[in-house]
Parts: C-alpha cells; sequence; structure tokens
C-alpha cells in the first residue's frame, strides 16, 4: 500500500510543477515585451512616435509625413522629405510642408542608439529653435 501511496504522491506532484510551469508562462505571456528597435537607417529611426522632454509637441512619423500634436490637442498635418542623412554622424535633414505651404527646416541629430533626437528648425535659413525627443514606440499616427 505504501508503494501505491508513494506512486500517487509523485503522480500528484509532478502534476503540481506542470500546473507551476504552465502558471509561470501564462504570466510571462501577460507582460508586454519591449522589443529593441535596431533602425538600419536615420530614415527608418525617425519613424514612430517621439515625445518632447519639455512636454509638447509629440511627433508621429511615417516615411513622408509628420503630425505634431500639442498639449491643446491641436494636430498639424505636414509631409516631409529627406534634404539630407548621414549614418557615421547620426543625422537627418527633412523639409516640412503644412498644409498652408508653411515649409520648415529641420536637422535631426539622433543619439547613437536612436532612442533620443535633439531636433533644430530652420525657417528660410534661420535657426528659430532647437528640442529634444525620446521615442516612445512605433505608433505613426495619434
Amino acid at each position: 500500500d505504501d508503494t501505491e501511496k508513494g506512486a500517487f504522491e509523485m503522480r500528484r506532484n509532478k502534476v503540481f510543477m506542470y500546473m507551476l510551469v504552465l502558471f509561470g508562462l501564462i504570466l510571462l505571456g501577460g507582460c508586454t515585451v519591449t522589443v529593441e528597435r535596431e533602425p538600419e537607417t536615420v530614415e527608418e529611426a525617425l519613424v514612430g512616435h517621439w515625445v518632447n522632454t519639455m512636454g509638447s509637441p509629440d511627433y508621429y512619423f511615417t516615411e513622408n509625413e509628420l503630425i505634431e500634436m500639442d498639449d491643446e490637442g491641436t494636430k498639424t498635418e505636414m509631409t516631409y522629405v529627406v534634404v539630407e542623412s548621414n549614418e557615421d554622424d547620426n543625422t537627418i535633414t527633412i523639409q516640412t510642408t503644412d498644409s498652408k505651404g508653411g515649409e520648415e527646416d529641420k536637422k535631426i541629430e539622433f543619439s547613437d542608439d536612436r532612442e533620443t533626437m535633439k531636433e533644430t528648425s530652420y525657417i528660410l535659413g534661420v535657426e528659430s529653435g532647437t528640442e529634444d525627443f525620446t521615442y516612445v514606440d512605433s505608433k505613426t499616427k495619434p
């Protein structure tokens, strides 16, 4: 009888272990895994959702469009063209055009890991300000 009882105990422990492992896997599966993004080019690094370190505005880049969202919820949609890009310097210069035809050049300098960027804006060749942004996620729309 003792051997039968021992076999039952072992079987019960084995089932318990499987349940524990399964439960652990379910817990792990529920976690969001931060995917290390590894953009090949500065153009690719630009695409996604960027948040201004000063709070506003947020930027959403696609391959040729930029949506700017400010704190008040004002949405400015622009198209852009790449004027110049330099992989060695981690820089890209784009020219944005808004719906009214207003143009602005933005020189963007990425950090080495391309998770942050410093943007210097120029209007008619004159520097109009610099802002810092941090990459948030791959969203291209607010």
